[in-house]
């Protein structure tokens, strides 16, 4: 198993500097007690790169995220980020709010994001939010070059930036490498993008580009074949427009075993959920891309089917707000409360309901906790590109001595890892209604098996192995 001191060390022997970029902040910031205190997000890209940041010593710019960060900098956009285990620097870009809003909540989220991914959920084509997202991504790139100093490794991440590779432009060593955190569409779906040349061209200006799965990869260099005069070799998945060349890989993102396992440790004594009741779990951003509209028909399925669990079971669904200024997150949340409220009604009785929605973002350390006492935990997206609640759920319950069970989408791209999850079709709202049921039942012999096993994978390929698989690649690509 590859360690945090591993990369460290891995770094050490490269004789480059680190720049990494995404719209996701690592740290956020507050005030206690009269100083400036950091902490990691309680999930997503955010805790995958804050310890390869450190293990980098890289410079990370990301976007700052509130008015209080802002004011709590004094104008500086610069801080370090230090700990005994290493250091780094994150640098930050504050946006006005018209910017924010053609850029995140316009082009990002309301173009980029529904294309993406298989939810039938339709995009937006606005000019003005495209040339908005435009200006931003120029600010990024122009951020990333005032860090570029001798040989440098710029690490891109993620749709928000995905001109920020043309932007960049090529520069003698430096090398301009990105990772696509979620799914490339088929070509049929890309094809729509009005803008689609400029972010195609943008995307082979790097040397090396990643995503997590096999037909992620596919997709792209299908579209890249329809859309431009390409040549792609594919035997090296390497493609060569306007006299350079783009090597393409898949490289699944992995999550760090040992901290999750030393949360849990730390929240042994955490808030147990409705401890007379057997628990179903649901952690989630509030987004229509995690099936949760077609996972409450299937809870309502389950009980219909099964009226001994009546009273005897309750789906908690963990809401992180997401998005709110959108009208499409707007209507799931208005959705979600509905479906709830007619549920309880259906089921309730007196001093029981099955559904109980919490609409808060909790410490990672509780989140981990919840996970571990979980007897259930259904993680049902329509489309994903890789998805770590599954993967850390797995960690969480295997330090269990009686452990839940995952029912998991196969339209998330943790299945490719999770194959001892309970795989299900999340449209199929009955096969749902029947895992929950088979994942309640399953003995703790068989739940053991199979938790150890995926729990085994994911040590196996945990976040630093693939932080390393990335550069490696990276570099190989380049030479």
């Amino acid at each position: 198993m590859t360690t945090y001191q591993d990369l460290k060390d891995f770094f050490k022997r490269r004789d480059f500097k680190v720049i990494m970029a995404a719209d996701a902040e690592t740290r956020t910031l507050a005030e206690k007690n009269g100083k400036i205190v950091s902490k990691i997000p309680a999930g997503g890209v955010s805790v995958a790169l804050d310890p390869i940041a450190k293990a980098a010593g890289a410079t990370y710019i990301s976007r700052g995220k509130t008015d209080e960060e802002k004011k709590l900098l004094a104008g500086k956009n610069k801080m370090t980020i230090e700990d005994q285990a290493g250091t780094y620097v994150l640098k930050r870009l504050f946006l006005s709010p018209a910017e924010f809003e053609v850029y995140y909540n316009g082009f990002s989220n309301q173009t980029l994001w529904p294309l993406c991914h298989v939810a039938f959920e339709n995009p937006h084509f606005h000019n003005s939010w495209y040339e908005g997202y435009k200006k931003v991504n120029e600010k990024f790139a122009r951020s990333i070059r005032e860090e570029i100093k001798g040989k440098t490794f710029v690490w891109i991440h993620d749709y928000q930036l995905a001109l920020v590779p043309l932007f960049l432009g090529r520069s003698k060593d430096t090398t301009v490498n990105m990772f696509w955190h979620i799914p490339w569409p088929t070509w049929e779906v890309f094809r729509l993008l009005p803008q689609k040349k400029e972010i195609l061209e943008s995307l082979l200006s790097c040397d090396f580009l990643a995503f997590h799965r096999g037909y992620h990869v596919r997709n792209f260099l299908d579209t890249v074949e329809r859309e431009l005069e390409v040549r792609v070799d594919e035997e090296t998945n390497s493609v060569y427009y306007n006299k350079h060349v783009t090597t393409v890989k898949n490289l699944p993102l992995g999550i760090d075993t040992d901290v999750i396992e030393s949360l849990v440790v730390r929240g042994e004594e955490k808030t147990v959920l409705f401890e007379n009741n057997k628990v179903i779990l649901g952690v989630d951003r509030l987004d229509y891309t995690k099936g949760l509209r077609l996972r409450m028909a299937a809870i309502d399925r389950f009980l219909e089917k099964n009226p001994r669990y009546i009273g005897n079971v309750t789906y908690v669904g963990i809401l992180a707000p997401s998005r709110e200024e959108i009208p499409a997150y707007k209507q799931l949340k208005k959705d979600i409360k509905e479906l709830a409220n007619s549920i309880n009604k259906k089921y309730g009785k007196k001093g029981w309901r099955p559904i109980h929605m919490i609409n808060e973002i909790f410490s990672r350390s509780e989140i981990i906790n919840f996970y571990r006492k979980a007897d259930l935990c259904l993680v049902t997206p329509l489309d994903d590109g890789m998805n770590l609640v599954s993967k850390e759920f797995v960690i969480a319950s295997s330090t269990s001595s009686r452990p839940g069970m995952l029912v998991l989408s196969q339209f998330a791209g943790s299945a490719i890892d999770l194959t001892k999850a309970i795989i299900v079709n999340p449209y199929n709202t009955e096969e749902v209604a029947n895992a929950i049921k088979l994942g309640l039942e399953m003995g703790t012999a068989e739940k053991k098996k199979r938790i150890k096993e995926m729990a085994e994978t994911l040590e196996e390929r945990n976040v630093y192995a693939w932080a390393e698989d990335f550069v490696r690649s990276a570099a190989s690509s380049a030479k």
